[in-house]
């Protein structure tokens, strides 16, 4: 059986597909992050992890993700947002002996972006997409 912690954080930011000023649109994303400490006796200290996550997302939030400078060569959608956080939340949590498994990122309830090494765990929001079908 696996077990986990998931943690969610929201930032508002602009983007545009084609870095055209005029198709600029806002977006509250959301990001999950599935975590696992390496051992079960030792507890996570969720206020440290979660000033390190909000220090990270800092410069995300209330910006124009097209201007900043790893967004320069590859479109702000979030396929790429959820591969790039993932990479360096994972390096950011390995400080605090946290293990991230897999990121999800949604732009809105039904645009859900999951990144993972190596399970694949259930999509949050299924029961809010099998309601509008």
């Amino acid at each position: 059986m696996q077990k986990y912690y998931k943690c969610q954080y929201r930032f508002n930011a602009t983007h545009s597909f084609d870095y055209v000023k005029e198709h600029e649109h806002q977006h509250t994303f959301t990001l999950t992050l599935y975590l696992t400490e390496p051992n079960p006796d030792t507890p996570i200290l969720f206020t440290e992890i979660d000033k390190a996550i909000n220090a990270y997302l800092k410069p995300y939030r209330h910006c124009i993700l097209n201007e900043l400078p790893q967004f320069a060569e590859q479109v702000p959608n979030i396929e790429n947002l959820g591969d790039f956080f993932f990479g360096d939340i994972r390096k950011l949590l390995k400080e605090y002996d946290i293990k991230l498994h897999q990121l999800d990122i949604c732009e809105n309830p039904l645009c859900i972006y999951q990144v993972s090494d190596r399970i694949h765990l259930a999509n949050p929001h299924k029961n809010d997409l099998e309601k509008l079908m």
